[in-house]
């Protein structure tokens, strides 16, 4: 369990740096040259998303910051956190949906979306686009093997 526990403190570090980094980005979204082609409802929509994704990735990188804090604090807690992450049913139908590829593909994507709202809306609404399928494919496959298995 003492390792565990390292690990937890490891992932405690790199989410205070994430969310450094989210916080730099929610403060600094909309400082920079935008588009001047793209129409003004549009640009709304892109400063939205951006702002958006920014804020989410704060929140979800803040509650899971709270999460591995108290399961570091409370070795109840984190005997369940531990049973939770080496169950052997959820990490098959992790291995089954590839859910490795699945996440770094799905996070280039939304942080592509995210960058190229500054340089050119066809592409901000391109990658969008395929952020989306790919997002709904992982939702349906997460899904189907939780139904199957």
């Amino acid at each position: 369990m003492e390792n565990f526990k390292k690990q937890l403190f490891s992932r405690q570090v790199l989410l205070i740096a994430g969310l450094l980094f989210a916080t730099a980005a929610l403060v600094f979204t909309g400082r920079f040259e935008k588009e001047a082609a793209a129409p003004e409802n549009l640009r709304g929509f892109i400063d939205g998303f951006q702002i958006g994704i920014a804020a989410g990735l704060l929140a979800v990188l803040l509650m899971f910051a709270v999460k591995h804090f108290l399961a570091i604090r409370n070795p109840d807690r984190m005997k369940k956190l531990y049973i939770a992450e080496t169950d052997e049913r959820r990490l098959f139908i992790k291995q089954k949906t590839g859910d490795i590829g699945m996440n770094i593909i799905s996070y280039g994507l939304v942080v592509g979306t995210a960058i190229a709202g500054n340089i050119h809306d066809t592409v901000f609404l391109t990658l969008l686009g395929a952020s989306l399928f790919v997002t709904t494919v992982r939702a349906f496959l997460k899904i189907y093997y939780n139904i199957k298995y």
